[in-house]
């Protein structure tokens, strides 16, 4: 019976043993991926080994905050790497409160691999960094300490939570917490001036409509919608490719009599003799007849072709330049450089982070 115990026990020693070598292995290529190796030399440099992730950032300052991130969530994942905050009564809203730090298996896998004697080195090479005011706030920020937890969830962790118990059947969720995420990280709240969809569209890449995922945030009320104060439509001429509220009337006048100069002198050539064609930007149809500018302009407006200059000088100017400059774009005449319409734009909404959503992520969310 002996010899069948241990005949038996034998397997699950040799594969405990393999399971260990292989987590090892793991870990090793974890932390040797250049990025992350390059994180832990920095956690490593830190005054106090808890860099928070805008320390991270201003020292490297070739990787995107949210490319940081995702490496920190690596190391995390494998337990080299663990994430420590402030408990909630020693937080202050102007400092940091959210770290990261070795744990002791990422401690003992850098010991193993000789790293640990270049600390004193790498402390060396931070003292000489220089840092902004801002960053040396954050450096001298209390730490917790090694018994500090929390059991709740807090910061972007507790706007994921609440997404993704309100809105968990829907495919975007994910996108949802992408958005709010980055905009907690890069602190876009209540106080900031906001960023427009295509500036949040910039910051991130979506599984699934980024458009429908803010309207989802808005709903929840994390996300606030909102127009900045000062004018919220403008008047802009295509051709100088400028604002010009105030200066609309006499720019669509000058639009329309840039029209006509283009209309008279480039498309009403005559005939040179000699020439079996138009002189000019003219073109020949089929039946032998020409379409000039005149006579594209004539028919968009139903009226007699010598009647174009005179009608586009009257009544609604703009709405005339407008559809002239379209009808000439549909042709198969060439439209000249010398005028453009003149459009109206709505000033786009821009997003924040609501006071409920920071709320929510300051006094936490249970688990």
């Amino acid at each position: 019976m002996a010899h069948n115990t241990t005949h038996r026990d034998q397997p699950d020693t040799t594969d405990a043993i393999d399971s260990t070598v292989e987590n090892q292995r793991q870990r090793l290529n974890v932390v040797t991926q250049e990025t992350r190796f390059v994180l832990i030399q920095n956690i490593l440099s830190h005054p106090q080994q808890l860099p928070t992730l805008k320390e991270l950032d201003y020292v490297n300052p070739s990787k995107s905050k949210s490319t940081i991130r995702e490496h920190l969530e690596v190391l995390i994942e494998h337990g080299i790497v663990a994430e420590r905050t402030l408990p909630k009564d020693q937080r202050k809203r102007d400092l940091p409160w959210r770290f990261y730090g070795l744990t002791d298996v990422g401690r003992d896998l850098l010991e193993e691999m000789g790293l640990l004697g270049a600390e004193g080195t790498l402390r060396d090479m931070y003292e000489m960094l220089e840092t902004t005011d801002n960053i040396e706030k954050y450096a001298q920020a209390p730490r917790p300490d090694d018994e500090s937890q929390d059991e709740e969830l807090t910061g972007s962790d507790a706007l994921a939570a609440y997404i993704r118990d309100q809105k968990r059947d829907l495919p975007s969720v994910d996108d949802q917490i992408s958005i709010v995420t980055a905009l907690y990280e890069e602190e876009i709240g209540p106080e900031s001036e906001g960023l427009t969809r295509n500036e949040i569209a910039e910051r991130l890449t979506f599984e699934h409509s980024f458009s429908t995922a803010i309207n989802h945030l808005v709903d929840l009320d994390v996300l606030e919608e909102f127009q900045p104060p000062g004018l919220s439509t403008y008047a802009i001429s295509e051709r100088r490719d400028q604002i010009i509220n105030g200066e609309v009337e006499k720019t669509v006048q000058e639009e329309i009599e840039r029209l006509i100069d283009d209309m008279v002198d480039r498309l009403d050539s005559p005939m040179r003799p000699g020439d079996g064609e138009y002189a000019g930007d003219t073109v020949i149809r089929a039946d032998g007849g020409r379409r000039t500018l005149r006579f594209i302009l004539a028919e968009e407006f139903d009226i007699r072709p010598d009647k174009v200059e005179s009608y586009l000088r009257e009544g609604d100017q703009l709405s005339k330049l407008n559809s002239a400059v379209d009808a000439i774009e549909e042709s198969e005449v060439d439209k000249g450089a010398d005028y453009g319409r003149v459009i109206f734009r709505h000033a786009p909404y821009r997003y924040r982070l609501s006071e409920f959503a920071m709320s929510l992520a300051e006094e936490g969310l249970s688990s």
